[in-house]
């Protein structure tokens, strides 16, 4: 067992440090890459921190590791969540659950140090249960992004992770905590070789999106012959038949109008529109036509959510948030401003 141990353990933190090195040029422009170093790092720690008691190093170099582990999965969490969402930021409810995490996960390492005296049973539940919920909300941002994602790569590596994330947490949190107990730290060296292993096949496949899966938009192609029949295509159905008006306005739907394939007029948006996800294109024509209805004082005795459902929009919150992301400020605060600037 410890030929195995040492075998996970020691090759998984070689390929840390060589991803490492490989991203470390991409630092000061890409934040994917600095999470991806960060969590190289924990990885470390997590590998370092608890081996078997052969290779187990001094306590006193011991416990700052395991205190810095209690972050790999938060940064994990991030790492995910900012490679397939480029506007993506900390919302309260994140900071709550990231509190509760490291917070138990931190009274754990507390009573392994005997500062404190022995935790509760059901502690170690709790760890569990905030360790799967944010595991649960990765595979479900991952998963249920993908649909509106023009890149088709980047829909492909969506099901990669959501696997390697699967596999890597099951070993981890269940098969390590609650079936195979005494074995726990191979069996945790084992979950972290597997992610290990794929990221670094994908980084060192040399593909140029392989950390941020964007394009350059000013770098677009020019587009072919049946590429430009298909853009006007798509132009007259978006700008004549407003096809955008309609609710549930689908990638599929809207392809089947068309009468061509998903995946090609997914790159067709995305290559020549700059486009990441289906939902901002479509919400860009809609934005368009209700600041023009909004512009209009003529207008003001209709609510902001009839505007909102008449542009396709199905419920007020996330349009306020299209409308925010794109104006600047809220549909209420613009209305206000410019019947200020009028008066």
């Amino acid at each position: 067992m410890l030929t195995i141990d040492a075998f996970f353990r020691f090759s998984a933190l070689s390929l840390a440090i060589l991803l490492s090195v490989i991203v470390a040029r991409d630092l000061f422009h890409s934040r994917q890459a600095k999470l991806l170093v960060a969590t190289n790092v924990l990885i470390a720690c997590f590998l370092l921190g608890a081996m078997p008691d052969p290779f187990q190093l001094p306590y006193a170099i011991r416990v700052p590791l395991r205190w810095l582990d209690t972050l790999l999965l938060p940064i994990t969490w991030l790492f995910v969540l900012t490679l397939f969402k480029r506007d993506f930021f900390i919302r309260t409810w994140h900071l709550l659950g990231l509190t509760v995490l490291v917070g138990s996960m931190l009274a754990e390492r507390l009573a392994w140090m005997e500062v404190i005296d022995r935790l509760p049973d059901w502690w170690a539940l709790l760890v569990l249960g905030s360790s799967l919920l944010l595991v649960g909300h990765m595979l479900a941002i991952t998963l249920l992004g993908r649909k509106d994602d023009l890149i088709e790569v980047r829909r492909k590596y969506r099901l990669y992770l959501i696997a390697l994330i699967a596999l890597s947490m099951f070993l981890a949190i269940l098969a390590g905590s609650l079936w195979f107990k005494e074995q726990q730290t191979t069996v945790n060296a084992i979950s972290v070789w597997i992610p290990a292993v794929a990221m670094s096949l994908w980084v060192l496949s040399g593909h140029s999106t392989a950390l941020t899966f964007y394009h350059d938009v000013k770098s677009k192609k020019v587009p072919n012959q049946a590429e430009k029949k298909l853009l006007s295509k798509l132009e007259s159905l978006m700008l004549e038949d407003k096809i955008y008006l309609k609710d549930q306005l689908t990638i599929g739907r809207l392809s089947g109008l068309m009468g061509v394939a998903e995946h090609r007029l997914r790159k067709l948006i995305n290559n020549y529109t700059g486009y990441e996800n289906f939902s901002s294109y479509v919400n860009n024509y809609r934005l368009q036509d209700v600041i023009r209805v909004m512009s209009d004082s003529e207008n003001d005795h209709l609510p902001i959510l009839t505007i909102a459902l008449n542009h396709g929009f199905n419920s007020l919150p996330p349009f306020n948030r299209a409308f925010k992301k794109e104006v600047g400020m809220t549909p209420s605060e613009f209305r206000k401003n410019r019947r200020s600037f009028q008066n």
